[in-house]
């Protein structure tokens, strides 16, 4: 072993800051954990006094579009350094800390979305009509994005695009396609009986194009 690490040292300087970290055992993730915990704890106070007013209203948008209750009386959020993106699971998420709080926001509220949106019955109808079931993932940022666009803060620049708040046509499909439909449904939710009429509207919508 001793040999194989000796080879890797001076190949890279991250290299040689994990074979440090190896080399020292559990104290070599005490050390990070030190560095890093501050900088975390300051985000989670900051991300809070803009979430928390507003964290009530977000979570009742997202029942009311999913057209689904909450299961669960708590749900626990984790900021993580070390993920690209985030992951919800069950009574948790996990995810990466932003520069702009604003698009933080949007952020929870998919991962939040993935939660309580009824995800499989979307994409079991996609693929009953042989649609890229792909568009799952664009339904779920759908029902996020209308679900807390009203408490995001205008961007003071405002001719310079804000990634990550309105969904992404590069990056979930069928965006324009259905962004009609979403704002429509948005304002008037009791026009569907359940989620299954709506996606039927999607499916129909989708076929069409």
């Amino acid at each position: 072993m001793e040999v194989v690490v000796s080879g890797w040292k001076g190949r890279e300087p991250m290299t040689d800051l994990f074979l440090n970290i190896l080399s020292q055992g559990s104290n070599g993730w005490e050390q990070i954990w030190d560095l890093t915990r501050p900088r975390l704890e300051e985000y989670k106070q900051k991300f809070e006094s803009e979430w928390n007013p507003i964290s009530d209203f977000v979570l009742s948008r997202l029942s009311q579009l999913a057209k689904t209750e909450w299961i669960t009386d708590e749900i626990r959020v984790h900021f993580a350094d070390c993920l690209n993106g985030g992951f919800a699971w069950h009574d948790s998420i996990a995810f990466a800390t932003l520069p702009d709080i604003e698009v933080q926001k949007k952020f929870l509220a998919h991962e939040l979305s993935e939660l309580i949106t009824p995800s499989q019955l979307v994409s079991e109808e996609l693929g009953r009509a042989e649609l890229d079931q792909g568009i799952t993932h664009t339904v779920v940022d759908m029902i996020a994005y209308f679900s807390v666009k009203d408490f995001i803060a205008k961007s003071a620049y405002p001719s310079i695009e804000r990634k990550g708040v309105v969904p992404n046509k590069n990056y979930y499909p069928k965006v324009e396609e259905l962004y009609p439909i979403f704002a429509d449904y948005s304002e008037n939710p009791s026009k569907y009986d359940d989620f299954a009429s709506l996606v039927k509207k999607i499916v129909l919508r989708l076929k069409s194009s």
